[in-house]
């Protein structure tokens, strides 16, 4: 019985232990013991509504992630270290390879040479710029000629008696520079200039002649340094050298009309002949209206052109078989009233009285009035080569005309002499005028 009991007690306690404690107190009540025996009657539990429990979190079962691309990120700027600049040559200048040369010696500082003498100055660079001046007269320069070999210029030829300062500047600042001088002239020849300076208006025939006191062995050189000049367009022109003392000028086709000619040359630096040099020249003078007469042998007439312009034509008588007056280009050279006309011959001399008489050649052909042969005129030639005319004509001729004006003569059978007074140069062809020029 004690073990029964025992036993009841230790189910007792176990529902105890399990039951909550609300029901725990039910079976304490309902227990009873008979008969030695511990029984208990079934007991009906009293619906109770469970207390809320939260639910009790579930653990996530382990999943891999999902590969995903990293999102591209700029990367923070690094401070550059300071770098030290590593030492650096400085510039060569631009002058410093500039070499001067005088007759094939190099001249570093001052040279002094025989007048003439030309300096290359050579190794320049494309940036550097090359002045030559008067070392006493900066305002006096001279022109630097750049040759067609790359960085090489050439100074003119130095005239005699000149210091000059030869200076290379570099853009950068930098500068090469020498001094020249040259020495005097041993001998110097002269120049005239015919027509000479402000001596009067001339016609357009009248040609530019320069004489020299000595004769010219250097002929390209000196006729290189003569410039002609004329204010109204020329045309094509040339030198002719008619002799070693002479050198003349003139266009294809005679000056333009009122226009101005002027001469330069500066022969101070031209060696005409061993140890000769020249002077400087500058000479000009004017040509008035362009008059160019016309007379043709055949019709027996004149006509007067001014300007390109017909004015007037006259009757004319040339001169007989035997007499012919000449073709060809011819000047009026003077301007004579009561002019003598004489020829001792005693067989078919003459001795007349003009009251106005223009010269074309220096054997004695003129224009003038004829009223001894005034029937002739305008019809046949009959004249011992003169020009004949009625006076009225002849007088208003010799008042539109000038020196230097132009008289072209044809109809008839004998030729103007290339040798005649100024007007034979222009009974030169132009291939023969040229070819007598130094340069060609």
């Amino acid at each position: 019985m004690r073990s029964t009991l025992k036993r009841s007690i230790i189910a007792t306690a176990a529902v105890s232990l399990i039951l909550p404690g609300w029901l725990t107190g039910v079976a304490n009540a309902d227990v009873t013991v008979a008969d030695d025996t511990v029984t208990t009657a079934p007991i009906e539990p009293e619906p109770t509504e469970p207390e809320p429990t939260e639910p009790e979190p579930a653990e996530p079962e382990p999943t891999e992630p999902e590969p995903t691309e990293p999102e591209p990120t700029e990367p923070a700027p690094i401070d550059p270290e300071p770098i030290e600049p590593e030492p650096t040559k400085p510039a060569r200048p631009e002058t410093r390879g500039v070499k001067f040369v005088i007759d094939g010696q190099a001249v570093r500082r001052s040279a002094r040479v025989a007048p003439g003498s030309v300096v290359k100055i050579a190794r320049v660079h494309p940036d550097s710029e090359v002045t030559i001046v008067h070392a006493r007269n900066p305002e006096v320069t001279f022109t630097v000629r750049e040759t067609r070999k790359a960085r090489v210029f050439l100074s003119p030829p130095l005239p005699p008696s000149t210091p000059v300062r030869i200076v290379v500047r570099g853009s950068d600042g930098s500068v090469a520079k020498v001094r020249v001088r040259t020495q005097r002239a041993p001998n110097t020849f002269s120049v005239s200039v015919s027509p000479s300076a402000n001596s009067g208006i001339y016609g357009a025939g009248i040609p530019l002649r320069v004489t020299f006191s000595r004769p010219i062995w250097n002929k390209a050189p000196v006729e290189k340094a003569l410039r002609v000049e004329s204010t109204n367009k020329l045309g094509a022109a040339s030198w002719h050298w008619v002799s070693s003392t002479q050198a003349v000028f003139r266009p294809k086709k005679f000056w333009p009309g009122n226009t101005t000619i002027t001469l330069e040359a500066d022969l101070r630096a031209v060696e005409g002949a061993p140890g000769w040099w020249g002077p400087k020249v500058k000479s000009s003078f004017r040509i008035g209206d362009r008059v160019v007469i016309r007379t043709n042998f055949r019709t027996h007439k004149l006509t007067y052109i001014r300007n390109g312009k017909k004015e007037r034509s006259f009757p004319i008588s040339g001169g007989k078989a035997g007499w012919e007056t000449k073709n060809g280009v011819k000047l009026i050279t003077t301007h004579e009233e009561q002019r003598r006309l004489v020829n001792p011959d005693p067989v078919d001399g003459w001795d007349v009285l003009t009251n106005y008489a223009m010269r074309l050649t220096q054997d004695g052909e003129f224009i003038h009035d004829a009223p001894w042969n005034y029937y002739n005129i305008g019809r046949y030639n009959t004249s011992h080569g003169c020009t004949n005319m009625h006076l009225s004509d002849v007088r208003w001729l010799f008042h539109n005309t000038r020196f230097g004006d132009i008289v072209v003569s044809g109809g008839s059978s004998r030729d103007v002499s290339k040798s005649e007074y100024l007007a034979g140069y222009w009974n030169y062809s132009w291939k023969e005028w040229v070819a007598g020029s130094a340069l060609r």
